[in-house]
């Protein structure tokens, strides 16, 4: 069964509960006018756009759209929210100096729309290494989400099945049901999926997908969110898109010594940057066989 907190449940709850069941909802997260503004902030692009990526995964009657920081700046305060840092600390920094942003989509199941195939997020990285997680999503509700309505569904305890070459028995999902502000978390190797809409009216959820800082992002922000857009957004969400560099000293992936105005050059997290790359003075670089 999945689980249900409300806003009031710490990070260390939440996180406790994610590992343990591979899922959690957490109602009420966010006041539902922020919802409804992110919504409205996406309207015009899901009209436009949202049926280009239509295909057998994603349905034929789901509207999608990527580009969401372009168009809807208000969903910085989802993306960028102070418990999904919490609990991002808590799946990726034993395993990495930071983390960033892997995909961020609007997703509008209509009315007619079919399951989709339930599936991991964390199969884009062909490797699979026990007690470490890939990829953490974060399902938002834009609307209220119901068991009717394609009310996102979830394996609870499937992030403990094995990858294999025969698809497990994922018989026992659930619908995350809950009302719009809400948000339902699950790590990569929990398995999930659209529900059916079965209602008279649209679903509409904003996913966020982060993946550890080592690895390459699903979807390519620096063109999605490029420096002209990411520089409105404060240096926690720019560094999350990927404008900053993976650790410190020696051991930096992707740094950058040119000027970027969008760029951030501290981790603006004080838990991030494990600075295990760091030398040190020069007498500790002597100390250690430097010139």
């Amino acid at each position: 069964m999945l689980t249900y907190l409300d806003a009031t449940a710490d990070a260390e709850t939440v996180s406790s509960v994610l590992r343990s069941d591979g899922v959690v909802a957490v109602t009420g997260l966010v006041d539902p006018e922020i919802a409804d503004t992110v919504a409205a902030e996406l309207r015009p692009d899901l009209d436009s756009k949202g049926l280009k990526t239509v295909d057998a995964f994603n349905g034929d009657k789901t509207n999608r759209y990527g580009d969401v920081l372009r168009t809807a700046p208000s969903a910085a305060a989802l993306v960028d929210h102070d418990l999904v840092i919490a609990v991002a600390n808590d799946v990726f920094l034993p395993h990495a100096a930071s983390y960033r942003i892997n995909s961020l989509a609007a997703i509008e199941i209509m009315p007619g729309e079919a399951h989709q195939a339930l599936h991991r997020d964390d199969t884009v990285y062909p490797i699979d290494v026990a007690g470490m997680e890939l990829t953490l999503g974060v399902m938002w509700s834009l609307s209220d989400f119901t068991a009717e309505n394609g009310g996102t569904r979830v394996v609870p305890g499937s992030h403990r099945f094995l990858r294999s070459w025969h698809q497990p028995d994922l018989s026992n999902w659930d619908n995350a049901v809950m009302p719009k502000g809400s948000a339902v978390f699950y790590l990569g190797s929990t398995w999930h999926g659209g529900g059916a809409n079965d209602s008279n009216a649209p679903r509409l959820g904003l996913v966020n997908s982060y993946c550890l800082g080592w690895l390459r992002p699903e979807v390519n922000m620096y063109l999605s969110t490029p420096p002209e857009v990411a520089v409105r957004y404060g240096p926690r969400l720019r560094a999350l898109l990927g404008y900053m560099a993976h650790d410190s000293g020696d051991d930096q992936c992707g740094s950058y010594g040119g000027d970027c105005p969008a760029w951030v050059d501290e981790a603006p997290d004080p838990a991030w940057n494990n600075q295990r790359g760091v030398v040190g003075t020069v007498a500790h670089a002597k100390a250690q066989g430097g010139g």
